[in-house]
C-alpha cells in the first residue's frame, strides 16, 4: 500500500481488536465488485479473517450492506454474523439466522413498476430490495446519466424517498434509513457497547456509517479512491485484508 496514492485521509493505525466494534460493507470491501451482483463471492482468506476477528472481539463484528439481508447471508455462507441489510432497513442483531430481522415498510409499488419499466427500455438491470429499488448499469455504462436523472426525478416526486448513487448503480430508497442509523443501533446493543466503532466501506452509501462511527469516538475507513469523510483510507480489498491480518497478529 502506497500512502501517496491515498489522498485526503491516512492509512488506519494498527489497533487492538478487542477494544473495537467492526462494521463492514460487503461489495467492494469484503468481496470484489463483479459485473453481475449475483456472482459476488467472499474470498476464503477473507472469510477466515472475519471468523478470527469475531473471536478476537467476542462477536463485535457486523456486516452493513446495501444488499438484502438474505443475499448477504448467501454470500457469507457458513459464516454467521449480525447483519443490517438494504442500507439499514433490515436489522438482525443476533448471528443466529433463525432470528427474524426487524424491517419497516418498502418503496411504493407504483415506483417499483416505473423503475422496472425504465430498466427494460434502457437495457439495464433492476433489483428489488426491501426498502429500495436499484438500477445497475455496469453492463451499460453509457446509461449512467439517464439512470441517475430518472432516479432523482422519482425521488423529487415523493418526499418519503431519497436517491442513492453508487458505483454503477442508482437506487430509490426510503428516506431516514441509512448505514449510520445501523451503526448506532448496533452500538446500543451489549455485544458492541463500550467499544470504539470502526466503519469500513467503499462507496458513497457508506459515508453515513463513517460519520456515525466518528461521532461516537471511532473512525471510518474508505476503501479505494473518491471523496470521503472517513479519517482513514486503504487502497483496495486486498489491502483491507492485509490490515485485518495485521491487527489480528
Amino acid at each position: 500500500m502506497d500512502s501517496t496514492t491515498l489522498p485526503h485521509s491516512s492509512l488506519p493505525p494498527v489497533i487492538p481488536a478487542r477494544r473495537h466494534a467492526f462494521f463492514v460493507d460487503l461489495d467492494g470491501t469484503l468481496a470484489p465488485i463483479v459485473d453481475n451482483p449475483e456472482d459476488a463471492r467472499l474470498p476464503e482468506q477473507t472469510r477466515d479473517l472475519l471468523a478470527r476477528l469475531v473471536k478476537a472481539t467476542d462477536g463485535a463484528v457486523a456486516v452493513i450492506s446495501g444488499r438484502a439481508l438474505a443475499d448477504v447471508d448467501r454470500i457469507l455462507g457458513a459464516l454467521h454474523l449480525p447483519v443490517s441489510g438494504s442500507h439499514g432497513l433490515e436489522f438482525r442483531l443476533s448471528a443466529a439466522r433463525e432470528d427474524a430481522p426487524m424491517q419497516s415498510a418498502g418503496v411504493p409499488t407504483a415506483v417499483i413498476d416505473r423503475v422496472e419499466e425504465f430498466a427494460v427500455l434502457h437495457g439495464v438491470t433492476s433489483e428489488r430490495k426491501p426498502g429500495a429499488i436499484a438500477l445497475h448499469y455496469r453492463k451499460a455504462p453509457d446509461q449512467g446519466d439517464a439512470c441517475r436523472a430518472f432516479v432523482d426525478t422519482l425521488v423529487g416526486e415523493d418526499p418519503s424517498l431519497r436517491s442513492l448513487h453508487g458505483k454503477m448503480v442508482s437506487e430509490v430508497a426510503l428516506k431516514g434509513v441509512d448505514k449510520g442509523g445501523a451503526v448506532e443501533r448496533f452500538m446500543a446493543a451489549p455485544a458492541f457497547a463500550e467499544r470504539s466503532p470502526v466503519m469500513v466501506g467503499d462507496d458513497v452509501t457508506d459515508e453515513d456509517g463513517f460519520r456515525a462511527a466518528q461521532a461516537m469516538g471511532g473512525f471510518g475507513i474508505k476503501i479505494g479512491q473518491g471523496p470521503t469523510e472517513a479519517q482513514h483510507r486503504i487502497a483496495d480489498v486486498a489491502g483491507f485484508a492485509d490490515w485485518l491480518e495485521e491487527i489480528l497478529r
